[in-house]
């Protein structure tokens, strides 16, 4: 039992040394305020486009019931705002508040009617030409022009005509009631009715084919299912990646602090056949300290998948890491030229790899990169003895290289 009592002892003593490092306590800390700091901008923003809408007759009732209702509905695609006025809606778009801007008319209802009452050879030419009409293109029916949707936009590009169209998906519900009131009107032979019991037939009758489910479930490629919440907070789904990156920026930095102690020679008094062991284990232990916060951001961060899956997958990057790590310093040998490596190194991983974006380009060097197969395995890409496997080879590769 000597031995393995003295093994825990060097690790306890080298872990007290690392931690009174003041970069190591400013990378443990950075894991919090990376979760925080992320997690309150996906809080604030975590919309594609915001839309600014706003009625032009503040007492209309059927515009405020349509703006309360886009606001509460306001997604992870599409964000509303609402303005008080047409003034206020342009200012919005124009300073960039918003990216595009729609100004109800003085009647909503009034446009509801003037679409149900289009003769059918006007609703036959498809979606985008009954989209123009609300929006009073010039072959719509002059009653819809006289109560048209006005739409603001700096550009007129992919994006405005999509929020344009998502807006129709908006007002559907309200469109649909209208047909099918007019045709009820104009179609005697189904029973005389006053307009309260036609009002309320219609209502019973959609009522009855409304869908409040999705008809796609997401899933991840290992059969998690994609919350709700994951949708909508779609601006913190880099945390992960970022932490992923925070742990081998930490690698990074134990491997400098092991170079300068080689050159002080402050481990003489361990036996040399011991050494590539021992510089391995050493990079080990500042790696395992910020992998533990990690895991604990990832749990309350809300990025958590299963435990099954985040512990092999977290201590595989800590190898993985170690492994790179020590590569890296037996290859550059010297302090500085290790130093100098590390911003491009960085920044390869944040780039390179899936932290934001997932780019299929120089997959093979792309793989070399710690990160890689950590972010790649996490929701079963690919498997996890890819990453048994990298941390294997690098590791062994490492101590059998190391002569110093």
């Amino acid at each position: 039992m000597k031995n393995p009592r003295q093994i825990l002892l060097w690790m306890h003593l080298l872990n007290k040394r690392i931690l009174k490092q003041p970069l190591f306590l400013i990378l443990i800390a950075m894991v919090p305020i990376l979760v925080f700091g992320v997690g309150r901008l996906s809080q604030e923003s975590s919309s594609l486009v915001t839309a600014a809408v706003a009625p032009s007759d503040a007492e209309d009732e059927a515009s405020r019931q349509l703006i309360h209702s886009l606001v509460e509905g306001s997604s992870s695609a599409v964000r509303y705002i609402s303005c008080a006025d047409k003034e206020e809606l342009l200012h919005a778009v124009a300073s960039g508040q918003a990216r595009i801007g729609f100004l109800l008319p003085e009647d909503l209802n009034a446009l509801f009617t003037a679409y149900g009452s289009q003769e059918t050879k006007n609703l036959s030419a498809g979606a985008l030409v009954l989209l123009g009409s609300l929006l009073g293109s010039d072959t719509a029916p002059q009653e819809m022009k006289n109560h048209a949707i006005q739409s603001f936009a700096a550009t007129n590009d992919v994006v405005s005509k999509l929020t344009r169209e998502q807006l129709f998906g908006k007002l559907y519900p309200s469109l649909e009631e209208a047909v099918l009131k007019t045709w009820l009107k104009i179609h005697p032979e189904v029973g005389s009715m006053s307009n309260e019991e036609r009002d309320r037939f219609v209502e019973e009758k959609l009522s009855e084919y409304q869908a409040d489910y999705d008809f796609f479930d997401l899933e991840y490629l290992d059969g998690t299912p994609v919350a709700d919440d994951e949708i909508d907070r779609y601006i913190a789904s880099p945390m992960r990646g970022l932490l992923a990156v925070l742990l081998t920026l930490t690698g990074f930095a134990a491997v400098l602090y092991l170079t300068e102690d080689c050159l002080m020679g402050r481990f003489v008094w361990i036996p040399s056949h011991i050494h590539p062991v021992f510089h391995y284990f050493y990079l080990l232990i500042p790696l395992m300290d910020i992998a533990l916060v990690v895991f604990a951001a990832l749990f309350v961060g809300g990025s958590f998948t299963r435990i099954s899956m985040e512990i092999p997958a977290l201590l595989l990057l800590v190898l993985q890491v170690a492994g790179f790590s020590n590569l890296l310093r037996l290859l550059l040998r010297r302090k500085d030229f290790i130093a100098s490596s590390i911003p491009i190194l960085i920044s390869a991983c944040l780039f390179l790899t899936p932290v934001f974006v997932d780019l299929t380009i120089l997959e093979p060097l792309q793989m070399l990169l710690p990160p890689y197969l950590y972010l790649k395995a996490i929701h079963g890409n690919l498997p996890l003895w890819y990453m048994a496997v990298y941390a294997a080879i690098t590791g062994i590769c490492s101590i059998a290289a190391d002569r110093t």
